[in-house]
């Protein structure tokens, strides 16, 4: 008969032990990355980030690279601008979200993040935030030339041109919620199809000689006039 000595009896079965139900102290997350997401509005075929705006709301989410543990039982304590965020903080936060404010000043973002029993403790890197302004862009088929950073658009006789302009980062829930403004030589420019407020139609009839006008637009959010922007083309007329 074999005979296992005591000690080592003891030793196997605490290697089982731990084998079959590991300590959640050993399960540790070695790196914190926060990524962010706003609700500012882009065109739909746009392929870039939709970028902050004064008044925006931010959402940022703290993801972790443990596979061995489950991110709704850890703690999270989130700070702005070294505050500590204790209304958004606690176990399982791990989503933050926050409105970066009416000023134009960066917002730095991080959180600590550790378990129950406190074993373990990893803080991110800052994000750093700030407003942008937002921005309107103006499209027509015709292809644009740039004298510095103005667009410029040559038409001919007798033709008919729309342009339309394309608003970014602004704080809305469609194009509707802007109000247009447009101008073609100083004039106010009347609007062909109110439903369409963000599209120009410019007519040309016969031209006896070549003329240069300014096509401008100013854009203000309905709901909030703050948040305004304008743009500038020059429109290069030819017989």
């Amino acid at each position: 008969m074999i005979k296992i000595k005591k000690t080592n009896y003891y030793l196997l079965i605490a290697f089982c032990l731990l084998f079959l139900f590991p300590s959640q102290s050993q399960a540790t997350i070695t790196s914190v990355t926060l990524t962010w997401s706003t609700d500012t509005y882009i065109p739909i075929n746009y392929q870039g980030k939709a970028l902050p705006s004064r008044g925006s709301m931010i959402e940022v989410v703290a993801n972790i690279n443990s596979a061995d543990i489950n991110p709704k039982e850890l703690f999270y304590n989130w700070f702005i601008d070294e505050h500590i965020q204790k209304g958004n903080s606690g176990q399982g936060k791990q989503v933050f979200k926050f409105n970066i404010g009416e000023r134009n000043i960066k917002r730095s973002v991080k959180v600590d993040i550790s378990n129950e029993e406190k074993t373990f403790s990893i803080s991110s890197s800052y994000l750093v935030l700030k407003p942008q302004e937002p921005e309107i862009v103006l499209e027509t088929i015709l292809a644009p030339a740039f004298s510095g950073l103005i667009q410029e658009y040559k038409i001919t006789s007798d033709q008919t041109t729309i342009f339309t302009a394309q608003p970014y980062f602004f704080n809305i829930n469609s194009i509707n919620d802007l109000k247009y403004k447009w101008s073609l030589a100083g004039n106010i420019a009347e609007q062909d199809d109110n439903r369409n407020p963000n599209i120009f139609t410019l007519k040309i009839g016969k031209l006896a000689k070549s003329i240069k006008q300014k096509l401008n637009l100013w854009v203000e959010n309905i709901n909030y006039p703050l948040q305004r922007t304008q743009t500038t083309a020059e429109i290069n007329l030819v017989p």
